[in-house]
């Protein structure tokens, strides 16, 4: 037996016979997770983008993905929770829309925030151009999604029929759906409404108007608007006899589902570490 295991032994290590590796430990990097999403967008991926690394570098090892709108503190210590080093945030981390850290560099919250996202080995990556590019428009499929309406969509554009019903009850119906209070309204509560276009976000004035001057479009439901432009642009509508209503829902409440799909999304494609997704939360809050 001796002179048997004598023979085998340097045959063991010629042939390098080593237990196997677990192969399911394999690490994931910020980069590869990157490229899978430049994979899977069907729009092409801009030089010049916000779509960048906010904080980490592609070399970064990824333990988890959190989705959210937007990177706030309380979102990266919830992710920290969760396990989630690696943020996807639709919006900007350092309050403006480049994230130029500099106008605000020695700011004590500023400061407070890089502190806490260095300290716990943190990768933030914006995904807003190539999300609102890629078609459907990943933030417009989550929403939809949120407020039932697929079926009421009216082709490709997001433009619903609804059944009949008025400014009012549509305004309270998406302020019960989204459990806010910040829902606010231009126009007549009492006109009654069956055709709906959503311009979610802060799309800006002009999308706004076009969507307005849309033949029958009676409401447009957007996110936030520059109280001196579409707001009024519908105040005088309504002065010159036109039925037209605005409904404001707050940025946060009209693209969060957007990220909420994103994370379903990415689950499609990524599965070596846990993708979830945290809520931001709408910021504001309204008096009783």
């Amino acid at each position: 037996m001796i002179s048997l295991i004598t023979f085998l032994l340097p045959l063991f290590f010629t042939f390098n016979i080593i237990p196997m590796q677990d192969q399911s430990k394999k690490t994931l990097t910020a980069g590869e997770v990157v490229e899978r999403i430049k994979t899977n967008v069907n729009c092409n991926w801009r030089k010049e983008t916000v779509d960048t690394y906010k904080s980490g570098n592609a070399q970064s090892e990824i333990t988890g993905i959190a989705t959210t709108f937007m990177a706030t503190l309380k979102v990266l210590k919830e992710a920290k929770i969760q396990g989630c080093n690696m943020i996807i945030t639709h919006e900007p981390t350092f309050y403006n829309h480049l994230d130029d850290k500099n106008p605000l560099k020695n700011d004590p919250v500023q400061l407070a925030k890089l502190r806490f996202i260095e300290e716990n080995n943190m990768v933030v990556f914006r995904f807003h151009d190539h999300w609102h590019e890629t078609q459907p428009d990943g933030i417009y499929l989550g929403v939809i999604d949120a407020f039932g309406w697929k079926h009421y969509q009216q082709g490709e554009e997001p433009i619903f029929k609804i059944p009949t019903t008025n400014v009012s009850k549509l305004a309270k119906d998406i302020a019960d759906k989204f459990k806010t209070n910040t829902v606010r309204v231009v126009g007549d509560p009492t006109m009654k409404v069956t055709t709906v276009g959503m311009v979610l976000g802060a799309a800006g004035s002009n999308s706004q108007i076009a969507m307005l001057n849309e033949k029958e479009i009676e409401v447009a439901i957007v996110g936030e608007s520059r109280e001196w432009e579409t707001v009024e642009y519908v105040r005088d509508a309504n002065e010159l006899g036109m039925s037209k209503a605005l409904i404001v829902m707050g940025h946060a409440d009209s693209e969060e589902a957007g990220m909420v799909y994103c994370a379903e999304w990415l689950k499609g494609f990524v599965k070596e570490v846990p993708v979830k997704f945290i809520a931001a939360g709408n910021p504001l809050w309204g008096v009783e």
